[in-house]
């Protein structure tokens, strides 16, 4: 033994220099190996061997703390040496193959993370040889991973060590397969496992006990005070709570009988607990904490890498609490956090042991996998409550609970692939190399894309568009150069430019001609002065000769000149147009030529040669001469007759922009072109300006009247189909101010009055109407259903944010006695429905509203006639349907009284209809007001024959119900005022109490009528003897409504003059001429 040991140290001080070559270790570990083969047994060779080994590296590694102070590197080289060491005399089989790791996990469990992290760097120098013959899951490729495992473990609890993880997950991914990598691959085990807080107490007491006073002093919140503990600690809370972590850290304890119902108790006990703490922490920190972060979540600083070393001493705590700490941990968030977290994956654990569940994925093969454990269906559905409750109460844990609790969840639902993937036992999921299939056969990557590879190296073709792409190369060639050619690109010119190039070469001809007269009649005076001088030479030379016979001068033929020629009839003419001259550059005399045959008694014209001397004057006839022989007068040329090429020029030029502004107008405006008769380009251009003219004032006038239209107010009225609602859209349609757009679902009225509404607002148009006019009376019609809030949004998408401006909401059940009978229908068609449209409202940006209410609103009033301050105390389902919306509306404004603007208008009892009896009141089924009830009896609709009056013990004039009756125009009238209130400017809402715009006013006569004054009104206004029988009273129904319309005759200037006689009137015209309503159209 003392031998080896020499050896060891020998080899120690003689080992070699770093960097060395490890054969040169190898041969040094060799010889000393083979001194001792066969000295005694190899077991107990190998034994004194790996003692000696292992003392050398925990000796060094016992002085870790002192050697890191004076000089670490000579420390790290030294455990260095000794792992090599270890490791060589493995390679020579003196140890045993798992020697070298065992060593590996003891030292790593020793030393500080500082030094951990050399280690590993050892370790990935050796890897090759540590990993040499190594087979998963067994002998040392087990050790090797739970060793570094461990150490992960271990550094998840410090701070700043993810460089260090990277390197041992990096480390762990080369050298085992991912199915290998798993904590439950390890031992069998899920962790180390909770040794409960019982022993924990005891110790704690008994420290107390031995310290005595002086000690006692310190330890008061550990164990002293047990009477100022939490009253729930009395019945065993604290023992309780702390026995959760038992199945936490050791799931396969429910095998036992009795652990899941314990699991049960403590966990029906813990929960209200945590949830009790969380209510009291939102209490204290107010509405804004669960939407803010925690004022009092101090910013911590991390732990250095090297800060483990600084201390001699290491203690690693399983856990920190007592009694009288529990309160204070469990008020804390991230504590409650922490266990709820915890409580979640062992519940989601648990729902995989069902018996349906279990059934999937239980296999023989993943036997270490299960346990003898089945969750019975009543335990279960408690595991699936309970999941409930602790997500419910993670979300409102604060700060951030719902992203918390979300954050949780999409970790447990990408822990259920990683399960299932376990327990299929790690399958395998690599892909196999890419390959590709060619005369029959499987290539590679490399030799299915060498011709590819080959090609790519080739010089490539020159690319056929110059400038990279088709358009740009395009663009260069048409002669674009700057971004300003392509903005102001040529145009070809209107008729008028062509026009006024015509008149600038009809003045260039003008000036030549007038200069060439002035030349000529110059020239013309010399030669007279010249002719006369000869002749007076010669009368005194020469003796007058006998008399001869005078010749008479040569007469030429007149020569043409070009513009004669321009202006021949026969060359005008062209193929295109019988006013279009030919192309300029076409042969004027091969024109001629060719149309020559049409007039053959056309004298032929000649040209004039060119030449730039003027033609001589033509001479005076004989008989002239003799008469003015002794005065010689030359009389000069035409301006108008002269020519050369200068002018011949300029009336080329003139001829082409006159068929260049011919050929631009043949496309636009060919039908003038019979106005102008030979090509007269300036008449073309007059009249081309008029018809400019004359479609600009056409297009003014349609944009006014498009902006006419465009003026007119977008306003929805829901129930527009409806008695009411009808009666409104009139009254709307009636100011031309308003484009109506009618909603309904026809469950108490009929589409064809909104049809009768159109006609009688086109048969009141003024005549000549704007088209504004007219598009007011067109009604946008849709067939909607209030309570389906897609297609509410689907008619608010057709005309776009901001496209309506207001809304009428008229639509609802009204029958007081069918609300008593089904008040879950009334309440989701009233108060569910409007707040669906008020939400769609408000996504669009439509931000008024005057809503139908009524005066059932108000129940037994408790003074007639009844104002707007009346408490709200609606008796009947309906009528609190109506409160209810009221309630809704006011919150709206008050919540964002910068958007909305509203007015409710309480309803008492409409009455009558439009005057022409094309519109008016027409329930489906029985109607349930007096007034339509008795028309319908008169006319022989109802086949009862008898009224029955409910009660006539009221206390009012005869003892029937006193109700508040106004005509129906009236009351729409009522809603264009309150439209008109929701303007910008208006001023109804300064005095409100508040910045909330919303108002409530009475509409209704300020007069009541009993039902036996209606009765007899309808009998004088009808002729018919309706017979009535009083009955008892009907729940719901109040004595007297009688409206107080002050404040809306003062503020909205509501008045509503029609008596009852003429509500009755007007009732029974529309009922005599529809007996059967708007079903007989």
């Amino acid at each position: 033994m003392s031998s080896q040991t020499e050896c060891v140290q020998l080899l120690l001080e003689s080992f070699p220099q770093r960097p060395f070559d490890q054969k040169l270790l190898h041969e040094l570990v060799g010889n000393e190996v083979k001194k001792f083969q066969g000295k005694s047994s190899a077991d107990n060779v190998k034994s004194q061997w790996e003692f000696l080994l292992k003392n050398e590296v925990f000796t060094l590694a016992a002085t870790e703390g002192s050697a890191l102070k004076c000089d670490s590197a000579l420390y790290y080289n030294g455990l260095r040496d000794r792992l090599d060491l270890v490791l060589t005399f493995t390679e020579h089989d003196v140890c045993e193959a798992t020697f070298p790791f065992t060593v590996l996990q003891d030292l790593l469990e020793t030393q500080t993370i500082t030094s951990c992290s050399q280690i590993f760097s050892w370790i990935e120098s050796s890897a090759s040889r540590l990993t040499k013959d190594m087979v998963p899951q067994k002998g040392k490729a087990l050790i090797l991973l739970r060793t570094l495992n461990d150490l992960l473990r271990r550094l998840s609890k410090m701070g700043s060590t993810t460089i260090f993880c990277g390197r041992i997950l990096t480390f762990l991914s080369g050298v085992f397969p991912l199915g290998e990598r798993s904590g439950v691959n390890l031992r069998g085990e899920y962790g180390p496992t909770w040794e409960g807080v019982k022993d924990v107490e005891k110790k704690d007491e008994h420290v107390e006990t031995v310290g005595g006073p002086e000690n006692s002093q310190k330890m008061e919140v550990d164990g002293g005070k047990k009477e100022l503990a939490d009253p729930k600690d009395k019945d065993g809370f604290y023992t309780t709570f702390w026995s959760l972590q038992l199945p936490f850290s050791r799931p396969p304890l429910f095998a036992l009988p009795n652990t899941f119902g314990e699991f049960k108790d403590a966990v029906d006990k813990v929960l209200p607990v945590i949830k009790e703490a969380t209510t009291k922490e939102r209490a204290m920190m107010g509405n804004r904490g669960t939407s803010g972060t925690s004022s009092n979540l101090k910013r911590k600083r991390e732990p250095e890498l090297g800060d483990a070393s600084n201390n001699s001493e290491y203690f690693f705590a399983k856990f920190l609490t007592s009694p009288d700490l529990l309160n204070l941990e469990i008020a804390d968030t991230h504590f409650r956090r922490q266990v709820l977290f915890q409580l979640l994956i062992l519940l989601h654990h648990l729902l995989s042991f069902t018996k349906v569940t279990k059934a999937v994925w239980s296999t023989p093969r993943n036997r270490s996998l299960q346990m003898d454990f089945t969750l019975e269906s009543t335990d279960a559905q408690w595991v699936h409550d309970t999941i409930a409750k602790v997500s419910a109460e993670l979300r409102s844990t604060a700060p951030n609970g719902p992203t918390f609790a979300d954050t949780v969840n999409v970790i447990l639902d990408r822990e259920k692939n990683w399960v299932k993937w376990k327990n299929d036992l790690c399958a395998p999921f690599d892909r196999e190399p890419w390959s590709a299939e060619a005369d029959g056969r499987k290539l590679g990557m490399e030799e299915a894309t060498r011709e590819a590879r080959s090609n790519r190296k080739k010089a490539p073709e020159p690319w056929k568009w110059n400038l990279g792409s088709e358009s740009l190369t395009e663009i260069w060639e048409m002669g674009y150069r700057d971004l300003s050619d392509l903005q102001n690109p040529f145009q070809p010119g209107d008729v008028k430019d062509f026009v006024k190039k015509v008149k600038q070469e009809d003045a260039r001809i003008e000036m030549r001609r007038k200069q060439l007269a002035k030349n000529a009649e110059r020239l013309a005076q010399a030669r007279a002065k010249a002719a006369a001088s000869q002749e007076s030479t010669a009368r005194q030379e020469t003796p007058a000769p006998a008399s001869a016979p005078t010749e008479p001068p040569k007469v030429e033929p007149p020569v043409a000149s070009f513009p004669a020629l321009l202006s021949a009839p026969s060359i005008s003419s062209s193929p295109l147009h019988p006013s279009l001259p030919p192309k300029p550059g076409s042969s004027p005399v091969k024109s001629f030529l060719e149309t020559g045959a049409s007039s053959p008694a056309r004298p032929p014209i000649t040209l004039a040669p060119p030449s730039s001397t003027i033609a001589a004057p033509t001479p005076i006839p004989p008989a002239v001469a003799s008469v003015s022989e002794t005065s010689s007068v030359i009389v000069p040329p035409l301006a108008s007759s002269l020519t050369d090429d200068q002018i011949a020029r300029y009336e080329e030029n003139r001829q082409r922009w006159s068929w260049l502004a011919l050929r631009t107008a043949r496309d636009q405006y060919l039908q003038h072109f019979g106005k102008i008769g030979t090509g007269d380009v300036v008449l073309l251009a007059n009249e081309i300006e008029i018809e400019k003219e004359r479609e600009k004032n056409q297009k003014t006038q349609k944009a006014e009247e498009m902006a006419h239209i465009l003026s007119l107010q977008r306003v929805l009225v829901t129930g527009g189909a409806g008695y009411i609602g009808s009666h409104v859209i009139y009254a709307l349609q009636q100011t031309r101010r308003y484009k109506v757009i009618s909603l309904d679902n026809y469950h108490n009225s009929f589409p064809a009055s909104l049809t009768h509404v159109a006609q009688i607002a086109r048969d009141t148009l003024p005549e000549n109407p704007s088209e504004a006019d007219k598009e007011s009376t067109e009604i946008d019609v849709f067939q909607c259903d209030l309570t389906s809030p897609q297609q509410i949004k689907d008619i608010f998408e057709r005309y776009g944010k901001g496209g309506i401006w207001g809304v009428v909401h008229i639509a609802a059940y009204k029958a007081v006695g069918e609300s008593v009978e089904i008040p879950l229908t009334y309440y989701a068609n009233n108060v569910a429905a409007t707040v669906s449209l008020l939400q769609t409202m408000s996504d669009f940006d439509c931000t008024r509203i005057v809503y139908s209410s009524s005066a059932t609103v108000y129940g037994t009033p408790p003074v007639i006639p009844i104002p707007e301050t009346t408490r709200l105390k609606a008796d009947s389902p309906y009528g609190k349907t109506k409160v209810m919306s009221e309630m809704v509306i006011d919150d709206l404004c008050h919540a964002e009284p910068n958007r909305w603007r509203a007015i409710s208008l309480r309803y008492f009892n409409p009455a009558g209809a439009h005057p022409s009896g094309l519109i008016g009141e027409d329930p489906r089924g029985r109607p349930g007001n007096l007034l339509p009830l008795l028309a319908h009896m008169a006319i022989g609709r109802v086949d009862a024959a008898t009224l029955k009056v409910f009660g006539n013990d009221y206390p009012t004039p005869d003892g029937t119900c006193v109700r508040d009756y106004l005509h129906v125009l009236d009351l729409a009238s009522g809603h264009l005022l309150a439209l008109d209130a929701l303007e910008p400017a208006s001023t109804i809402f300064d005095n409100c109490p508040d910045d909330a715009r919303y108002k409530a006013y009475n509409l209704g006569k300020g007069k009541g009528m009993s039902v036996l004054q209606i009765v007899e009104a309808m009998r004088k206004a009808t002729g018919f003897d309706f017979k009535y029988e009083v009955i008892g009273r009907r729940r719901g129904d109040v004595p007297d409504l009688t409206a107080d319309p002050a404040l809306a005759e003062r503020e909205l200037g509501f008045k509503a003059p029609q008596p009852l006689e003429v509500m009755c009137r007007d009732l029974w015209n529309w009922q005599s001429m529809n007996p059967q309503g708007y079903t007989q159209q």
